[in-house]
């Protein structure tokens, strides 16, 4: 089994670098831009607001009057310095747990750290099943991508998923995007964890990741479905027919979930787990 240091290949990672301009401008909403220079008019030497420290920030830019005050460390922003966000939602439930296919989401979850981590934003990575079941927070420096990387490694696909109940338990989140990374085979309340991804001030992205086997069923053959979350089974013959309906379903729950996206001005893109990883982060940031 490949670890994801092993596909996170130093030109991988350079292509990467470059899409970090695209990122920029998806968060240059209002002038913020993370710790590069935004386009918003004003002096770099010009106060606009605090916010809490967090580990790994400069410590000369934390405020030590209001720290003698309140007891509590907040760092200066400056209108061309105010930060953005990123969230990454990243499904670790057991329909995911197909080697390739969960490596695949992994690696997604990783690039997108890497692009806000190299622009300067402040990464928020949540691993999601009922709720959030692990997660990094408040990382704000390149040096940290590493830790990224050996936290999504270690991560397991198991239990069922509910990616709203996830986004309410996350709290408040910046303005910035929010990238939602998972196979969508669910049930659960998809179009209302999009809603309220906006409402806390979030570009939303729809990554969907799917096995070849989901992608591209192969005909011949007595198979056993096993809804890896319900364990609910269903026997049949995967005869021409059956494999053809079962691609327009594919088909048709892509469209309705693309449809959806864009009438909420969302994207939504999708990749089988062999699939061109950087073409769709290109796409994704394009689209936005």
């Amino acid at each position: 089994m490949k670890s994801l240091q092993e596909v996170l290949t130093k030109e991988y990672l350079t292509r990467l670098r470059e899409m970090t301009i695209r990122l920029r401008y998806r968060l240059s909403t209002d002038g913020y831009s993370g710790a590069r220079r935004s386009m918003a008019k004003g002096s770099s030497l010009e106060f606009s607001d605090y916010r809490e420290y967090a580990p790994g920030d400069d410590l000369r830019r934390v405020d030590w009057n209001n720290y003698a005050r309140f007891g509590k460390l907040y760092l200066k922003l400056f209108l061309e310095e105010k930060q953005a966000s990123v969230q990454i939602f990243l499904d670790c439930s057991k329909s995911m747990e197909q080697e390739g296919k969960f490596l695949a989401a992994k690696q997604l979850a990783a690039s997108f750290a890497y692009i806000g981590l190299q622009g300067g934003d402040r990464v928020n990575l949540y691993a999601f099943r009922d709720g959030i079941a692990a997660g990094k927070r408040n990382m704000t420096q390149a040096g940290r991508f590493l830790e990224t990387v050996r936290f999504l490694d270690e991560l397991e696909a198991k239990g069922g998923t509910e990616p709203l109940r996830a986004v309410l338990e996350c709290g408040a989140l910046g303005r910035g995007i929010a990238v939602v990374i998972s196979d969508f085979m669910t049930d659960g309340k998809l179009e209302e964890t999009v809603k309220l991804l906006q409402q806390k001030k979030q570009e939303v992205i729809l990554l969907q990741v799917l096995s070849r086997e989901e992608e591209d069923p192969q005909i011949g053959g007595a198979v056993r479905l096993v809804d890896a979350e319900s364990q609910k089974t269903l026997d049949l013959e995967l005869r021409e027919g059956i494999v053809q309906a079962y691609q327009k379903a594919l088909a048709e729950h892509r469209a309705a979930l693309g449809e959806f996206c864009r009438r909420r001005d969302a994207v939504f893109c999708h990749v089988r787990e062999d699939g061109d990883l950087l073409k769709t982060i290109y796409t994704a940031l394009a689209n936005g």
